[in-house]
């Protein structure tokens, strides 16, 4: 029976969460440290790259992708978010990755943000799964550079219109540099991975793309339970808690 499971995070080092989901020896270049890939090769079926338009080449490189990622927040943002999938045991070895990278096409790289998976078995070959390391930053499709995660825009009332910075001594609106007048601004997020709204169209999307390989009676929905009226309690599956492992530091999957 297909199983659906999707969770998110945030990944505390982009750069550690990277040689974790792939095995690969990778490189922290602020921290100067080197991940070995936890002991997990034999247990990693497929990994790749896909950036979106205007991405640099040298992003086709996932270690050089998410030390770029790093750098661009100075040590204060999130750099990356983690996907973790289940992918339904009726889907063949090239649908799995045909299913991982039209999700990742159609709902992140399409955005602007650029993205490294990689699909996992266990030792037994079963319960196939796929993490996927997102940059938290879109990248311009102009300038080729990360695009900051908010902007600066002007506030408005109700009817639409600009509301202006009242100066408290004189009762009037504020002038300023050039003798312009003031007005009132607000930071807007630029960043849809930090909405709670699109990270519910993603587990949306996700029953969608396997749906679209799987046959009728194996078609898997992205609501709970709870949602959908069944009384039956959830089961976690293998590859979160794996995740729950790799947060503390475990060797997971």
């Amino acid at each position: 029976m297909a199983i659906y499971s999707l969770n998110i995070s945030s990944a505390s080092s982009a750069v550690a969460a990277l040689s974790y989901i792939t095995s690969m020896r990778v490189r922290d270049d602020a921290r100067g440290e080197t991940y070995s890939g936890f002991g997990r090769r034999e247990r990693v079926a497929h990994v790749a790259t896909l950036l979106p338009e205007g991405a640099p080449s040298g992003y086709a490189d996932p270690e050089r992708l998410f030390n770029a990622a790093q750098a661009a927040e100075r040590g204060t943002g999130v750099a990356a978010k983690k996907i973790m999938v289940a992918l339904p045991r009726e889907l063949d070895e090239g649908q799995r990755v045909l299913a991982v990278e039209r999700f990742i096409r159609e709902n992140l790289t399409a955005g602007g943000y650029a993205a490294t998976y990689a699909i996992h078995l266990d030792r037994e070959g079963r319960n196939p799964h796929a993490h996927i390391l997102v940059a938290n930053r879109r990248i311009d499709p102009k300038t080729g550079r990360w695009a900051a995660k908010s902007r600066s825009e002007f506030a408005l009332d109700a009817n639409g219109r600009r509301i202006p910075v009242i100066d408290p001594d004189t009762g009037r609106q504020k002038i300023g540099a050039r003798n312009r007048k003031v007005w009132k601004r607000v930071n807007v997020s630029n960043n849809p991975l930090d909405s709670k709204e699109f990270l519910e169209r993603l587990r949306r999307e996700w029953a969608d793309s396997c749906n679209a390989l799987l046959p009728g009676y194996a078609v898997i929905d992205h609501r709970s339970f709870k949602a959908r009226g069944i009384e039956r309690i959830p089961t976690i599956h293998e590859g979160y808690a794996s995740r729950e492992m790799e947060k503390r530091g475990g060797r997971g999957d």
